[in-house]
């Protein structure tokens, strides 16, 4: 269980679903795009949704908090996978294309390989 800081508001969500939103949050701002994106979350002891935009300006922080057997209630593969086909898409968007010279395939550009953490 991890909580999520974004603009001085603070709620818990899983592990997973922390990972794939900073991996998300830090492709959109290498991109200097923006996206929002909606994660289950809990908030007093209640679980909801939160809705959160994302791009180059973010500062989103997570912080690993002791499990209490909420996150176990939190259907998050769902979202899961929806940040993920984002994030992959992003980073399709920068795979450097290949453009053929006489009869050699040359790299068009080289790209920047993106690091996020591993939560």
């Amino acid at each position: 269980m991890r909580t999520v800081s974004y603009a001085d508001e603070h709620f818990r969500t899983t592990d997973a679903v922390a990972s794939a939103l900073l991996r998300y949050a830090m492709l959109l701002a290498h991109g200097e795009s923006s996206d929002v994106v909606r994660i289950p979350v809990i908030v007093e002891n209640d679980q909801t949704w939160a809705e959160i935009i994302i791009g180059p300006a973010s500062q989103i922080t997570t912080l690993e908090v002791a499990q209490d057997g909420d996150d176990d209630d939190l259907d998050d593969s769902e979202v899961i996978a929806d940040l993920t086909r984002r994030s992959d898409e992003v980073e399709r968007q920068r795979t450097p294309m290949t453009a053929k010279v006489g009869d050699e395939t040359q790299p068009a550009a080289e790209v920047f390989q993106m690091d996020y953490p591993e939560l």
